[in-house]
């Protein structure tokens, strides 16, 4: 399951408009016999724009093998 954290992380730090190094991948299960994946993304970000690239990139990857809870706050001011 870590495959997929470090193919997320690679496109984060690849990205000159991602601050890889705020942002967190966790990967677990869920449901009665744990068979459905989550990936829960953490962390901060200076803009919306910033956010949305992340989140864009972490559905992408996940596509439909995995539930995505966005947790992500952005700490920059509005419009930057």
């Amino acid at each position: 399951m870590t495959d997929i954290v470090d193919k997320i992380m690679a496109e984060f730090e690849s990205d000159p408009l991602i601050h890889a190094k705020s942002l967190n991948l966790v990967v677990g299960s869920k449901g009665f016999l744990k068979r459905r994946k989550t990936l829960n993304v953490y962390g901060t970000t200076e803009s919306a724009t910033e956010k949305e690239r992340a989140m864009k990139i972490v559905q992408r990857e996940a596509g439909d093998n995995y539930d995505v809870t966005d947790k992500i706050v952005v700490t920059g001011e509005p419009g930057r």
